[in-house]
């Protein structure tokens, strides 16, 4: 079976994806291994349409039974690899899929500190993200932890990320 578009990634970005395809009637397959950093997070009050805080468990969840009313197949699987030859081939540890196009909407990864007792933390205090948990934090002391990194294009400092 050759799919019109594979989504790789089951979060807010591959779902909502899913969801414009499947509008589009395009035959499509979303594939994610988990749901990644927002699975652990605590409280999300920044995201459209939550009169209250949800957590990010419950938001993936929401966005999982929307898929499921729609119909939108999703394959919970870690993806591999990702080749072309006349379709694009995507390899998961299970299975190899066939897809005229693929959408990649795997989010981010982070680097946990190897600090004793972090993760009994998460959520309570210790946050990996300062644009979506500096409000929560406002007129508080706290400390960060991490690097910066320089991005290039072309041998040129372009931006300063963190």
């Amino acid at each position: 079976m050759i799919y019109d578009s594979i989504i790789i990634g089951k979060g807010p970005a591959g779902i909502t994806a899913g969801i414009y395809l499947k509008r589009a009637n395009h035959h499509i397959l979303v594939i994610g291994k988990d749901g990644g950093a927002l699975e652990k997070t605590k409280v999300v009050d920044n995201y459209y349409g939550f009169a209250n805080t949800i957590s990010g468990k419950d938001l993936l969840k929401q966005g999982l039974e929307q898929a499921k009313r729609l119909e939108i197949p999703i394959e919970t699987e870690e993806v591999l690899s990702i080749g072309k030859d006349e379709n694009f081939v995507v390899e998961t540890r299970n299975n190899v899929y066939q897809a005229k196009s693929v959408i990649l909407a795997t989010g981010t990864s982070r680097n946990t500190p190897k600090i004793k007792g972090i993760k009994e933390l998460e959520g309570k205090g210790v946050s990996y993200c300062a644009i979506c948990d500096a409000f929560f934090y406002r007129n508080k002391s706290v400390a960060v932890i991490g690097s910066r990194r320089l991005c290039y294009k072309r041998g040129k400092n372009i931006a300063s990320c963190c």
